[in-house]
């Protein structure tokens, strides 16, 4: 990975983790790639995810638990003239965060770490609250029938790309072109590259 790319705080590679709705899951087995988006929730410093005893995902994992995981968080799309005076295709791209996770699949089986781990999730996607807590009754025979994954991480790693690697010139280019096309995106982009320009500059 380019070192201008990338980012080692956890705390903000959590927060990233923490806000994104959901990532990619790739498997193999005998050399047939398979990926899936899922949602997912993290807990302390594994990623859990959920769904039916037997599918495809599940059949897999049983035969090879090494997995990767995903997640993007997209930003603005940068036209090519946004940098280029040449009328070249090349300069355009996507501006964005991504993490990207080695690491082995480990099927819960326990009621306590199922019922902690869906109540997390439910902590992040139903903040408000307004349902029962899983540690209820209510939830035995769901939580039999579901299958919780918590994937064990081995590597992580995060990227922001926000034109840190520019001269002064391009990014300067870039700023001013995406302030003038000014949409909501387009304005977050330009504060996360002036953020992340300075944090380059040591500024």
């Amino acid at each position: 990975m380019n070192p201008n790319f990338e980012i080692k705080d956890k705390t903000i590679i959590y927060n990233i983790l923490d806000k994104a709705e959901y990532g990619t899951l790739a498997l193999c087995v005998e050399n047939k790639p398979y990926a899936v988006p899922l949602n997912f929730v993290r807990v302390d410093d594994d990623i859990y995810f959920h769904g039916a005893l037997k599918n495809k995902k599940m059949k897999m994992l049983e035969q090879n638990p090494h997995v990767s995981f995903s997640v993007v968080e997209n930003y603005a799309l940068i036209d090519s003239n946004f940098s280029t005076t040449e009328g070249l295709a090349c300069p355009a791209t996507q501006f964005y965060k991504s993490v990207s996770i080695d690491g082995v699949a480990v099927v819960e089986n326990s009621r306590e770490v199922k019922a902690e781990a869906l109540e997390a999730f439910m902590q992040k996607h139903q903040p408000k609250g307004g349902y029962k807590t899983f540690t209820h009754s209510d939830y035995d025979k769901a939580l039999k029938a579901t299958a919780l994954v918590k994937i064990d991480v081995k590597n992580l790693s995060c990227k922001f790309k926000f034109g840190q690697h520019l001269n002064e010139e391009r990014f300067n280019m870039i700023v001013s072109a995406l302030l003038e096309r000014g949409t909501q995106t387009d304005i977050e982009t330009v504060k996360i590259m002036k953020a992340q320009r300075g944090a380059k500059d040591g500024v």
